[in-house]
């Protein structure tokens, strides 16, 4: 969340990807409004002292505002004092729902992740899925892990182990300076590897991934200069059939379906396309499982190729960023899964 806030300000509107229109800037508006209005009394923050938060009483201070990306007229009030969207915010002084400031960035990610066919966004349903994020980042200490991934310092043993038995890597950035992960999926569907860890320990290795997406984000937005609110996700399925095979599959569907619907769920529309590939014929059945389970919003952005497209990789990044094994130039330490 806010991963854009703090940032040099030519990362504003306009350079946003996307160019909303009016009834997209009016639903927007209108959905700030609501969320600010739910603030908690500024008594319910755990204040040692106003060092933490960036506080400004009135408009004097105004131009320190950490920028937003998407262009709004109004300014975030509460109580009459304007609480500044950061990027890290120490979880222990958050009030219970875990309620904190947040740029219009990470609010328009929430309205699209249940907009209608028709358009139109699902504003009730946004809140509430809003709501349930920030308390469940509270609650998971989301924030410990942002600060751990921000500054360098290494994550708990059991998270080290679990990114060794289920492999991704961040490659580079594609021609739109959105992060790269490539992941070795059919590997860990045939390794077993599931059952090896408890769920809460798969639980916050997901959670270090994902908020290292943001971090990721953010690092390429300084890199660019543009302002970069998605990641794009290339999983290999190479291994598939083996797990087909062994039914080790079937015992990692469990804790797939369990991550997206516990975990996934709180950080909507951060990806902006899925390439799965060397998917075989077999593993189809299996597919449409995992598929049955995702939200329609991600699954929809999903595109499938028995082999390895490596014109279609070409289209997206340079060879740079492309994994050498997969005939690009990219020499970047790739493990296999344990």
């Amino acid at each position: 969340m806010n991963h854009l806030c703090g940032l040099p300000t030519q990362l504003n509107s306009d350079d946003s990807h996307t160019a909303l229109q009016p009834y997209e800037l009016e639903s927007l508006a209108a959905f700030r409004q609501r969320f600010y209005d739910s603030a908690p009394p500024i008594e319910a923050y755990r204040f040692n002292n106003y060092a933490n938060y960036e506080f400004d009483a009135g408009e004097e201070k105004k131009e320190s505002s950490s920028h937003q990306l998407l262009e709004c007229d109004e300014t975030n009030l509460i109580s009459m004092r304007v609480l500044t969207p950061r990027y890290e915010i120490p979880h222990d002084k958050l009030p219970p729902s875990g309620w904190r400031p947040l740029d219009d960035c990470t609010l328009y990610r929430f309205l699209l992740a249940d907009r209608q066919k028709d358009g139109k966004f699902d504003m009730d349903a946004s809140y509430l899925r809003l709501m349930a994020a920030l308390q469940f980042r509270r609650q998971h200490r989301s924030d410990v892990i942002v600060h751990n991934i921000w500054n360098n310092l290494s994550p708990p043993t059991h998270v080290q182990k679990c990114s060794r038995m289920r492999v991704a890597i961040w490659a580079g950035t594609d021609h739109n300076s959105r992060p790269v992960v490539f992941e070795r999926l059919g590997q860990f569907f045939s390794s077993g590897n599931a059952t090896l860890m408890t769920e809460e320990e798969w639980e916050e290795a997901y959670l270090y991934f994902l908020e290292t997406h943001f971090c990721k984000m953010r690092d390429s937005a300084i890199k660019s200069g543009m302002a970069v609110d998605r990641i794009v996700y290339f999983a290999d399925f190479s291994g598939v059939v083996t797990s087909i095979l062994n039914r080790k599959i079937w015992k990692v569907i469990p804790l797939l379906k369990r991550l997206v619907k516990k975990v996934e769920s709180h950080y909507p529309e951060i990806v902006d396309h899925i390439t799965l590939f060397n998917v075989p014929t077999i593993a189809s059945a299996a597919y449409k499982v995992v598929r049955g389970f995702l939200d329609p919003v991600t699954a929809d952005k999903i595109e499938l190729f028995s082999g390895v497209p490596l014109e279609r990789f070409n289209e997206l990044m340079g060879e740079d960023v492309i994994p050498k094994e997969y005939g690009g130039k990219n020499e970047i330490e790739y493990a296999q899964t344990l």
